[in-house]
């Protein structure tokens, strides 16, 4: 008899930080989010773009972002996307090279509008979740993948989304 294989790898969305490092971060999974991570690549300030660092739970964030940065300002540019103190940061410019500080600010208003909203979703499950900073790492998390972190070094819930 033989078993399928899981539908979701844990540990393709772990990135070790260097061969010396113990230090463990989120990564989208580059199979489960391979056509968002295609559509991000055409606005990465860096040829290399190949991840996204932040968990696969706020996927939807990360696109819903991208799209509405997109349609604002189709030739914005992203220097980085990831988890930063706990929240979803995205760090973009309207395009390559100067812009006008009312681009600057409309740019800001969406970016912010997804970073708030990443304070109520949990960043490994998509699940509802809170800003938990009592943890050695600030990150925002269900109340079940918190529980997991306190004795695994990833939650065991799979991702809903």
């Amino acid at each position: 008899m033989t078993t399928a294989a899981p539908l979701f790898d844990a540990s393709a969305c772990i990135h070790r930080i260097n061969s010396a490092s113990s230090l463990l971060v989120w990564v989208l999974d580059p199979t489960n989010s391979s056509e968002l991570l295609d559509r991000l690549r055409a606005h990465s300030g860096y040829p290399d773009f190949k991840v996204v660092w932040c968990g696969e739970g706020w996927r939807e964030l990360v696109g819903a972002c991208h799209d509405e940065l997109a349609a604002t300002f189709p030739d914005y540019r992203f220097y980085a996307i990831k988890e930063k103190w706990g929240v979803l940061a995205f760090q973009a410019r309207p395009r390559a090279g100067e812009a006008a500080a009312e681009e600057a600010d409309r740019l800001n208003e969406i970016t912010e509008k997804y970073r708030a909203a990443s304070e109520v979703v949990c960043e490994w499950c998509g699940r509802c979740g809170s800003l938990r900073m009592d943890a050695r790492v600030e990150r925002t998390l269900c109340d079940a993948c918190a529980n997991d972190m306190t004795t695994m070094r990833f939650p065991k819930q799979t991702p809903i989304v």
